[in-house]
């Protein structure tokens, strides 16, 4: 365990450039370098950075950091520079990096499972999750990218590409999007990122256009968007794991002391700096191995990470940002779900799902399988049979079996109603359910998910011990009209947020006040019974300091506001 530390260690901030010439390609990331540069030319932004660290060691030590934080879900938008063709990346593969960065800071990247047990029970959700921006600063639509073509050949890093005047693209604001550059870099840099509190205009991460995203120009041994995990890591104020000197100091607790970066992809265990049995964490994503060799982030580092988004955080702007969501008060094409996981598929796992036109056969999936990209459309009103089945490595276990479907489509699946199959059976034999979708379902594309779990308690968010989730996509026919999330939302006014005593809750003039009903869940969705609602004043003052989600049902529609109790 490291020492934590407050002040930073700036003496060491040259040390991430010292690589030698090796054979094979290697990671170099520019971070360090690029911050002493700024420390150089603006020796405030030392006193910044210390009053970032001693707000995110108060966070910490506090004990909101001890609670699972509410996922906040950052709008990004993607600066293009090219100067040839396959420099100009494909809309496709700037999904792709968004959903590795969505996949890694959830813990749902399906090569966690290969953490070593050493180090399993430190692996983190982070539960911070990107959506490419769907509103301009100014408020007009977007898609999130921007594309400029260039006559450079190439970019250094000292932030040109940032700047429109030096022919690269200005960053937006940068309290309320995450900005990322995509660019031919040179001197064989896979890209570098700003730490909080760095200049507005230059804020954000360098990301070479080879080691952007997955397919595409993405090229091996980064290929698999961990540059871009890495980088936004440092973004997000953690430092290399390495502390970027010899035993130094990550100002992490739970990562443990190594002496140097680690390339390529080491064998467990490697001991350094006296940190045996278990030696260094170089599948940590703030190492220099491979892509296909780093899969995790600590829990110390999501606590480091969460900070910013607290009361007083360098991020927390972010955090109430409308950037994903579209003009005219439509939400993100899709919302951001929970993750759901199974830690273990050694025994057991989803062998088949069959519903209309989805029909699946599987082996073990590493306790998570995105399988949106296959839907089926069924009818409002309508009976449906879902069936689904287990694989077993032997023994036919005992397997709690839960089905959802998100009808409203406001990204959550604890609504009345969208638990549509629940049961339990010891049975490798397909198993079959029947549910009728609601007349009121709403008309659109939603989510289906369907837990496999060996605990009857599994609900449709977190991790699990044995077992397998998987989600696929289902379109609503002949629902009500699709009314988006943010419209509804925007229907009922809270304030203030933050909240200290009570929060006031406007209800429209078109809503029948008495059939309102106010729920407020903690962010594992469990209902906080001890709070008050009194026409419109809710009395939040029994709470503990934290993020909440605020639950109003009015007979007509359920939304969903999330608020901060100081």
């Amino acid at each position: 365990m490291k020492k934590t530390i407050y002040a930073m260690a700036l003496a060491c901030l040259g040390l991430g450039a010292s690589l030698t010439a090796e054979a094979q390609q290697v990671r170099q990331c520019s971070t360090m370098e690029n911050l002493a540069a700024q420390i150089a030319a603006d020796p405030a932004l030392a006193q910044r950075l210390a009053s970032i660290e001693g707000q995110t060691q108060q966070f910490i030590n506090s004990p909101v950091a001890k609670r699972t934080t509410a996922v906040v879900t950052i709008p990004v938008v993607v600066h293009v520079l090219y100067n040839t063709a396959a420099q100009n990346i494909s809309d496709a593969q700037i999904q792709s990096q968004i959903t590795v960065l969505n996949e890694d800071f959830s813990k749902t990247n399906a090569d966690a499972s290969k953490t070593p047990a050493a180090f399993a029970g430190l692996a983190a959700n982070a539960n911070i999750q990107f959506v490419l921006a769907k509103r301009t600063p100014a408020g007009t639509a977007t898609t999130g990218i921007e594309r400029k073509s260039t006559t450079k050949t190439s970019w250094g890093t000292d932030d040109a590409m940032k700047k429109a005047s030096l022919g690269g693209l200005d960053a937006w604001d940068a309290t309320k999007y995450l900005n990322l550059w995509v660019c031919n870099l040179s001197g064989g840099v896979l890209g570098y990122a700003q730490f909080p509190g760095g200049a507005a205009a230059t804020d954000g991460v360098v990301i070479l256009t080879s080691a952007f995203g997955r397919g595409g120009s993405a090229s091996a041994p980064f290929n698999l968007g961990r540059t871009g995990t890495h980088e936004v890591g440092h973004w997000l104020n953690l430092r290399h794991i390495w502390g970027d000197a010899s035993c130094g100091n990550d100002l992490v607790s739970d990562t443990p002391t190594q002496q140097t970066q680690n390339y390529s992809c080491p064998t467990f265990p490697k001991v350094t700096c006296s940190n045996g049995p278990n030696g260094d964490m170089f599948m940590n994503y703030m190492d220099y191995t491979d892509d296909a060799c780093m899969y995790m982030f600590s829990n110390g580092q999501s606590s480091r990470m969460n900070a910013l988004f607290a009361t007083g955080g360098a991020r927390a702007g972010l955090v109430t940002s409308t950037g994903g969501t579209a003009p005219g008060g439509t939400t993100p094409t899709t919302p951001t779900y929970c993750a759901s996981k199974g830690t273990s598929t050694a025994y057991e796992w989803i062998d088949l799902v069959q519903l209309g036109s989805i029909s699946r056969t599987s082996g073990a999936n590493a306790g998570y399988y995105d399988g949106t990209a296959l839907g089926t459309t069924v009818t409002a009103g309508t009976a449906q049979t879902i069936s689904y089945s287990a694989g077993y490595a032997s023994t036919a276990y005992t397997e709690y079996w839960k089905v959802y479907i998100d009808y409203n489509q406001n990204g959550v699946f604890t609504d009345a109603g969208e638990l549509v199959a629940s049961r339990s059976a010891a049975s490798a034999s397909t198993l079959t359910s029947t549910f009728t979708v609601p007349a009121t379902a709403k008309t659109g594309k939603t989510r289906l998910r369907i837990v496999m779990s060996d605990a009857s308690a599994t609900t449709s968010c977190g991790s699990y011990s044995y077992g397998e989730t998987e989600d696929y996509s289902i379109t609503i026919s002949g629902g009500t009209a699709r009314q988006s999330g943010a419209t509804a939302e925007a229907a009922y006014r809270i304030f203030p947020n933050p909240a200290t005593d009570v929060l006031n809750i406007e209800v429209p003039a078109s809503i029948n006040a008495s059939a309102v009903s106010v729920k407020v869940l903690d962010v594992r969705g469990a209902e906080m019974k001890q709070v008050t609602f009194d026409g419109n004043l809710l009395n939040v003052g029994q709470l503990a300091k934290g993020v909440y989600m605020l639950r109003i049902a009015d007979g007509q529609q359920v939304t969903h506001q999330r608020f901060v109790k100081e």
